[in-house]
């Protein structure tokens, strides 16, 4: 029995209190506190939650409450009044869905995916030239050194980038003077440098909505790139930060 009860929606101290009542019929709080096994204090909450279903009434008898089952067959019309409810809140649901789908298609998303090998790193860098337009700009931060095969493609892909009017600026560690030779002249690149103990085999990318991270391991290289728009505007800010204090110049030694 209360097995069933359980299926249609009342709670264990509901059911209790349900059976309590159909043992005593008309009753005080206290009897129904003593078969129930109920609290005094939770029992008041209980007998509303199912005055509320329809399943208990009340009377009042020289100022004492007295409460009481209505008929078992009110179980039957108190399922009746649940699928009724669900009903309307199907059709008022089915009315909404197309706004929600609509509201969870605008919600920023965040998607990660991760490259693995020289293919990978060719697919990542051919999409940042693509994405971008002519005057919109590409960052990038890191990068000390990498082997020479690397260094021909890509910077005949900076060759590329130059051609379609898109601006380079580049944050690259005062150790790799080799590829601000090779580049410093390409048209829309700037570089600014940063320091020598900042040495790391990463280049950072950041492009319209994505951020890049080039770990440049010659055995594995591995290319991960996170599209999102909270993730590439704070990496912007953090880029333009760097950009404020590096510096414009390598120095170098003296003979």
């Amino acid at each position: 029995m209360a097995d069933a009860l359980k299926r249609i929606g009342l709670t264990d101290g509901e059911i209790k209190v349900y059976l309590a009542l159909l043992e005593l019929g008309a009753s005080s709080t206290g009897k129904i506190i003593k078969i129930s096994g109920i609290s005094g204090s939770k029992v008041y909450e209980i007998l509303d939650r199912l005055a509320n279903k329809g399943l208990v009434n009340f009377t009042t008898k020289n100022g004492v409450k007295y409460f009481e089952d209505a008929s078992p067959e009110r179980i039957l019309e108190y399922l009746e009044e649940r699928e009724r409810n669900i009903r309307l809140d199907k059709i008022n649901i089915q009315k909404i869905l197309p706004e929600l789908i609509l509201k969870q298609k605008a919600a920023p998303k965040t998607e990660v995916k991760v490259y693995t090998g020289w293919e990978g790193m060719k697919t990542v860098n051919e999409d940042i030239i693509a994405s971008l337009k002519k005057g919109e700009e590409w960052l990038s931060m890191g990068l000390t050194a990498q082997p020479e095969s690397w260094e021909i493609y890509f910077t005949k892909k900076q060759q590329e980038r130059a051609n379609k009017g898109i601006s380079h600026k580049h944050l690259l560690n005062e150790k790799y003077k080799a590829l601000h030779k090779q580049r410093r002249l390409i048209a829309h690149t700037e570089f600014r440098f940063l320091p020598k103990a900042l040495e790391m085999p990463i280049s950072t990318e950041i492009y319209k909505n994505k951020l890049a991270i080039f770990i440049l391991l010659k055995e594995a290289p591995t290319t991960i790139v996170i599209e999102s728009n909270v993730v590439a505007e704070s990496f912007k800010k953090y880029f333009y930060l760097l950009w404020a204090t590096a510096k414009k110049q390598i120095h170098t030694k003296r003979a």
